[in-house]
């Protein structure tokens, strides 16, 4: 007779799919299987459709717009200060140069070599012996006189150059910030899901373990359901932190965006750190090359000079001569470092149009990506509310007593309608990601003056 009655409660439980807590085939395992699956089905229910009037809570926007403008301070004080004071040594340094130049000489003749008295001109004993002179001379075209402003403008640059480097890497930093809270964003809301995920495939793994003891179930149904609850778990055990459940199921508030990508690339050709650097260094150049004047190798020095001669047996004698003296380079040196400086400035052309056409190629592949994202996310949503009419109307018929009622079938519903959330939650991130990869380009700017989110709507 008992092992008659546990043959009827194990048809009974195929049947209706419960999920007992313990593996034990008798009376009492069966009511706490389909007690656990009621007391399961109750709170999903009150999740799912538990106050109508209210908003779903799960919110997909509250990470990307949280992404503000990066800071204006972009360098510590100290390293601005440095830099500042390093400008001012380099123009310092430039408006010293005096072009003066002080040269002397003296030397001793060795006795009787004879000669011709360089004071006199006289032959015999009445040449010099030994000679002291001093000469200054005034290289005016080499002074701070000329070109002081063209070298004031080479140090600004220089810093400026600097500074933009500093920046970049700060900008790096920011976009490290934006992504990581937005992982942990969407951690939240992801584990809040899981939660709910993992506990109905292990309740759904159970009772099919169950059922396959008794005989009552294939091996495929559970590798299926122990394969997707491994995935869940999978993807609990890899975010960071622990967070509570969602206290909501009603579905999700998702979003679509649309990006000006026209004022994006062309805010991004003159703000973003690789583009002005490269512009920068441009001007450094076209600065550089406006330096180089024809006349800057020509030395014109005016100049005075004190001689003073040591004679054998004479009086010593001294002569002050003023002149002017000049070299001419015969070369066209000017000419050539010119056309050096204008060669290097046309590779920094070629690499701004490059850098520029590979901002564009981004952008337009971020925003191709973005749309497919946004419409597999309005995909989603929409099956989601089906899911949720569709549940909706199988808990009304189950509550009439319409059908066939099997707690198994239930299950996968749940599980099914909750795995449309998590898919949502994902695709919303990934559209994220993206978006925020795009602030990359932005030193100055959010990304979301150039983005225009839109809520999804039935």
């Amino acid at each position: 007779m008992r092992k008659l009655v546990h043959h009827v409660l194990s048809l009974l439980l195929a049947t209706i799919g419960c999920l007992p807590s313990t593996y034990a085939a008798d009376n009492k395992g069966g009511s706490e299987i389909i007690g656990r699956f009621d007391r399961t089905f109750d709170s999903l229910d009150n999740l799912i459709f538990g106050n109508k009037d209210k908003q779903p809570s799960i919110y997909t926007g509250g990470a990307i717009m949280g992404i503000q403008s990066p800071d204006s301070l972009v360098i510590s004080p100290q390293l601005d200060k440095a830099l500042r004071e390093n400008t001012a040594a380099k123009i310092h340094e430039g408006n010293g140069l005096t072009g003066l130049q002080l040269t002397g000489q003296t030397y001793y003749r060795i006795a009787g070599n004879g000669g011709v008295d360089e004071v006199d001109g006289e032959t015999g004993q009445g040449f010099y012996r030994a000679k002291v002179q001093a000469e200054i001379r005034w290289y005016l075209l080499q002074s701070s006189l000329f070109g002081k402003k063209g070298r004031k403008k080479v140090a600004q640059l220089e810093e400026r150059i600097a500074r933009a480097g500093y920046e970049k890497e700060k900008t790096d930093i920011n976009e490290f910030q934006v992504q990581q809270n937005i992982d942990q964003y969407y951690d939240s809301l992801l584990y809040g899901v899981l939660i709910h995920r993992v506990d109905l495939l292990t309740m759904l793994d159970d009772a099919q373990r169950y059922l396959l003891g008794n005989e009552n179930i294939s091996s495929d149904d559970i590798v299926r359901t122990l394969n997707d609850l491994l995935d869940a778990q999978r993807k609990l055990s890899e975010i960071e932190h622990k967070y509570p459940a969602a206290a909501s199921l009603a579905g999700v508030r998702a979003t679509t965006v649309r990006i000006d990508s026209a004022a994006l690339v062309s805010h991004v050709a003159t703000e973003q750190g690789d583009m002005k650097i490269l512009r920068l260094r441009m001007d450094l150049l076209t600065q550089k090359d406006k330096n180089v004047k024809w006349w800057s190798r020509i030395n014109v020095a005016p100049f005075v000079r004190y001689s003073n001669y040591f004679r054998h047996g004479l009086p010593n004698t001294y002569n002050l001569d003023a002149g002017l003296t000049f070299t001419i380079p015969l070369n066209d040196e000017a000419a050539r470092q010119k056309r050096t400086i204008q060669s290097e400035r046309a590779v920094l052309e070629a690499e701004e149009y490059r850098l520029s056409q590979r901002v564009a190629d981004k952008t337009a592949l971020v925003i191709a990506e973005v749309g497919r994202l946004d419409r597999a996310s309005a995909s989603e949503l929409k099956r989601i509310r089906e899911l949720r009419g569709y549940i909706a109307r199988r808990t009304e018929a189950y509550r009439k007593g319409l059908g066939q009622y099997n707690r198994m079938a239930r299950a996968k519903e749940y599980a099914m309608y909750i795995g449309c959330l998590e898919r949502l939650i994902e695709y919303q991130y990934r559209r994220d990601c993206l978006v925020a990869n795009l602030q990359s380009l932005l030193p100055d700017e959010s990304i979301l003056r150039f983005c225009h989110f839109i809520e999804i709507k039935d």
